[in-house]
């Protein structure tokens, strides 16, 4: 029977392929029998409640398999029909060509970038430590499950991230190995040739070879022994022939096409199934289904009595459950944060200060930085660190590791933490790929980058960041937010903890007083008029960040020249493009000039100006030298902008 399932479900995923003419047979047949061992002997799962928190949680890095994951999750009983399968890779349909969150369905995070879905389960196994510490064993003690191949393990992300979960002694991390020895370009002889299992063995790992995929009682075996390995992570190496059974077994064509029509028939033969398009014996599926129910069941019954339980005499933890499934909420401006008016202090240790407010107030709130936690100041003190011996600690150490961490970050939000991660804001671009997966996934992720400036001089080119702030702008559903002062970084923070969704605050290295004006209310819309003319207006300066106080000093000059000027302030520009049209044109009237003074090549800027001219920004890299010497090699200094706006709105 175990066989018949398993060919079942290898049969049902070539069939979508079929249908749909495309996809990534080569992993359907190859990797089923080690698919079916982790769900129908090892995975906690259920079906109706696809947020039990403490199911454990099957992460399919190699997203290209999703027809695979599909026809399993439809043996398993999950809101699956035949149909949603023939409509795979088809619009608005369940089966999408590569998965995407829906835990209800039992898909766990949107994969498909190769690496991602492995370091994003080493912050998930980080969740599950960090968790059971906080909640207790009876509530949390899940295992993380990851499918990865030889393509994930290529990626430098996968290197970054095993290398912090053995660190970390993550014990309940168990990765399942394709290793077929095949890319859709060919053989990895050549391309990939390192001694995998070494690697893993270096790192920490608690390492594992199954030397027949097809053998999912060896397979049943393996995982049963890393579970025992509680101050390890796990790795499996399952040998498996890529499109077994196929004509094309065990090479790159089996990899990402279609197999041809006399392939199926032939696979479909050797395994003892009708050639039936999406023929489903009732009597496997019956069988399966039953066999996961009598295995699951008291396992979830035993632990809803005990989660119940728990509710009902333990205020504290009740407190935090509600906190991992409906955020945070707290509303900083009535939490009496005061502010000295005449505050001059570096934004970063500002950020600090609220930052450890909001900590004390939630114990979901938790992350790191790259290595540079002391330049970025996003320490939570009296919170500890987050070390195997240690697992109730807040801070996470995440080394030298940009790439990961963004996608460790992810894990952690998935686990329903609020998690943060910090580093500088030229560094961002390592972090693109994960980001990128935060905003579709909607994850309540927060990037913190420091040193937002060319401001920051003497560092060079390589750290003063020109494009980032476009790039980061330019990420849908991605809110940016790049605080001028103490009011709007206090209504930065307020946005942040109150949305469940992704955030990057961008502050700089730089000393900041509260400006006259600035509004924490006006934050919270985006934009708003932080200076107002003195006269018949001439012009509007929009900034943002560092540059507002310049744009406001401009307008002084301006002023003294009889040109009068109102600058607007522009904390996030998402957060402004969602007020009413009566709102925008109260602060920007029909037919008056409009520049726009930002230290960054964002090239969105142009919906506001008449033309280039009205685009003060910067269009170089910089240079090291003092601040004064950067400025005015950039054509940045108070002086050079004076005389720039003077002639634009003359």
């Amino acid at each position: 029977m175990d066989t018949k399932i398993i060919n079942g479900i290898r049969s049902l995923a070539i069939d979508m392929i079929n249908e749909a003419k495309c996809g990534h047979p080569g992993i359907c047949l190859g990797a089923a029998p080690m698919i079916y061992s982790l769900f129908m002997y090892h995975l906690n799962f259920n079906k109706d409640d696809g947020t039990w928190i403490n199911r454990d949680r099957f992460i399919l890095s190699a997203g290209h398999g999703s027809a695979l994951l599909y026809s399993t999750l439809l043996y398993s009983g999950y809101n699956f029909d035949l149909e949603d399968l023939r409509k795979f890779r088809k619009r608005g349909s369940k089966t999408p060509g590569h998965p995407e969150l829906n835990t209800k369905l039992g898909i766990e995070m949107t994969t498909g970038l190769l690496g991602e879905g492995l370091a994003s389960a080493v912050g998930m196994a980080i969740g599950e430590e960090y968790l059971r510490d906080i909640l207790g064993k009876e509530l949390i003690n899940h295992y993380t499950y990851v499918l990865v191949s030889d393509g994930d393990l290529m990626e430098g992300i996968s290197y970054e991230a095993a290398s912090l979960a053995g660190s970390l002694k993550l014990g309940r991390l168990i990765v399942l190995y394709d290793s077929n020895n095949v890319t859709l370009d060919g053989k990895t002889q050549g391309v990939f040739d390192e001694d995998v299992i070494k690697r893993f063995d270096s790192q920490g790992w608690h390492t594992d070879v199954v030397a027949n995929g097809e053998d999912f009682n060896s397979i049943s075996q393996a995982i049963t022994r890393a579970k025992s390995v509680s101050d390890k992570p796990s790795i499996i190496e399952v040998k498996t022939i890529i499109g077994i059974g196929t004509s094309v077994a065990g090479t790159s064509e089996a990899h990402g096409k279609a197999l041809s029509e006399d392939d199926i028939i032939r696979v479909k033969e050797k395994m003892n199934m009708s050639r039936v398009p999406f023929h489903v014996s009732k009597e496997a599926i019956d069988f399966y289904r039953d066999s996961l129910d009598k295995r699951i069941s008291p396992i979830y019954n035993n632990w809803a009595q005990t989660y119940n339980a728990i509710l009902e005499r333990n205020p504290e933890k009740k407190k935090i459950l509600e906190a991992l499934e409906d955020g945070i909420k707290l509303n900083l401006k009535n939490l009496h944060i005061n502010f000295e008016n005449n505050l001059i202090e570096d934004m970063r240790i500002t950020n600090s200060n609220l930052m450890n407010v909001i900590s004390s107030l939630s114990p979901t709130f938790l992350g790191g930085g790259a290595d540079i936690v002391k330049s970025t100041m996003t320490y939570l003190e009296k919170s500890g660190d987050f070390k195997f011996n240690n697992i109730c600690g807040k801070n996470i150490h995440f080394g030298v590791r940009e790439t990961s961490m963004g996608a460790i970050l992810n894990g952690l939000a998935l686990s329903g933490l609020k998690p943060f991660g910090s580093t500088f804001l030229s560094f961002s671009d390592f972090m693109k790929p994960s980001i990128r997966l935060t905003a579709m996934m909607n994850l309540p992720v927060t990037y913190i980058f420091t040193h937002d400036s060319i401001k920051i001089g003497s560092d060079g080119p390589t750290h003063e960041p020109i494009e980032q702030l476009g790039a980061l702008r330019s990420i849908p559903n991605l809110t940016v937010f790049r605080p001028a002062d103490v009011n709007e970084l206090v209504g930065s923070w307020d946005f942040i903890i109150n949305k469940k969704s992704p955030v990057a605050l961008v502050i700089p290295k730089e000393e900041k007083g509260i400006l006259e004006g600035s509004s924490i209310e006006g934050t919270l819309k985006g934009a708003y008029v932080i200076k107002r003319e003195m006269g018949r207006l001439s012009g509007i300066i929009i900034s943002t960040g560092s540059e507002v106080e310049t744009a406001m000093q401009i307008s002084d000059e301006l002023t003294r020249k009889g040109i009068m000027t109102r600058v607007v302030s522009v904390p996030s520009k998402e957060v402004f493009s969602k007020q009413s049209s009566e709102y925008f044109l109260d602060l920007f009237p029909q037919g008056v000039k409009i520049i726009v003074l930002e230290a960054s090549n964002d090239s969105s800027w142009n919906e506001f100006v008449y033309n280039k001219r009205y685009l003060l920004n910067v269009n170089s890299f910089g240079v090291s030298g003092s601040r004064k010497e950067v400025l005015e090699y950039m054509g940045f200094d108070i002086t050079t902008l004076v005389e720039k706006c003077e002639k634009l709105l003359k």
